[in-house]
């Protein structure tokens, strides 16, 4: 299945983040609590919103409408400056649960709360969260703390992208391409990690 990378240019003009969780939640049948279990598995679509463009310009995301693919899109975090985080890797093969050891950051690089990463692990990316603060130690190396769970087990050494994280997954609710009187087209669009 052939992996297809979408434009950097234009910055979508909106983006939308609906995380598909796959936790369980047990409900007592009598009325006592309710527990939440947190499972592997969960992932993420985003929802973008792309400024009008010319009908010429637009053709370059002719990639949406391919079928049988899946698209790279680039996570859009408009005002965030990631800053210089290094070159990033993920330290010790095997993690599971929801912390994720890294080195090869520049000693000191502060990675936020809320703020995206993708991971890629045997040719595939995977988009997750970063759920608290955390500051890298003077030789480059941090354990962060992930919105989910790690859908897939890394290796050492696999890239950690944090300057430009990525989507990997489907085209869904893809609007019709439509050409206006003004011969602008604006697309829409959702990207939903497989």
């Amino acid at each position: 299945m052939p992996v297809l990378t979408l434009p950097t240019t234009p910055a979508p003009a909106r983006m939308g983040i609906e995380l598909l969780t796959n936790k369980n939640v047990l409900v007592s049948a009598l009325g006592g609590n309710e527990q939440e279990r947190q499972r592997k598995g969960s992932r993420y679509a985003l929802a973008f919103t792309m400024p009008p463009m010319r009908y010429a310009d637009s053709m370059a995301w002719d990639d949406l409408t391919a079928e049988g693919a899946t698209v790279l899109m680039q996570v859009h975090q408009p005002g965030f400056d990631t800053g210089v985080s290094g070159a990033p890797l993920v330290n010790g093969g095997g993690q599971a649960g929801t912390s994720l050891m890294i080195d090869g950051l520049t000693p000191a690089y502060v990675l936020r709360k809320g703020q995206f990463l993708s991971v890629i692990s045997s040719g595939r990316r995977f988009l997750y969260r970063v759920a608290a603060d955390v500051i890298a130690n003077g030789s480059g190396q941090a354990t962060v703390t992930l919105r989910t769970m790690l859908r897939y087990p890394p290796a050492d050494n696999d890239v950690v992208e944090i300057a430009q994280p990525m989507i990997e997954g489907f085209v869904r609710d893809m609007q019709s391409v439509e050409v206006g009187v003004d011969r602008m087209v604006q697309l829409a669009f959702t990207v939903r990690e497989r």
